[in-house]
């Protein structure tokens, strides 16, 4: 089941990426800057492509065990 820590891990991690994209679609960012944020864009984009695949692997089993059951209550 998905707790609710989660959920704030996944919002939190969210929000800092939009954050670092704000910053380089609003502000001129030197390269010293900007490498290590670009760094840490890439690495809360993968994170987050992970958790959520995995939520939704998550919820694909929940609809399928769902889908068995009424196969069965069917039969």
């Amino acid at each position: 089941m998905i707790k609710k820590t989660n959920k704030s891990k996944l919002t939190t991690a969210f929000a800092e990426l939009e954050e670092i994209t704000k910053k380089f679609e609003q502000e001129e960012i030197n390269l010293e800057e900007g490498i290590p944020l670009f760094k840490r864009g890439l690495m809360l984009a993968k994170d987050l492509k992970t958790r959520l695949t995995a939520i939704d692997n998550e919820i694909t089993e929940i609809k399928d065990g769902f889908a068995e059951l009424e196969t069965s209550k069917n039969s």
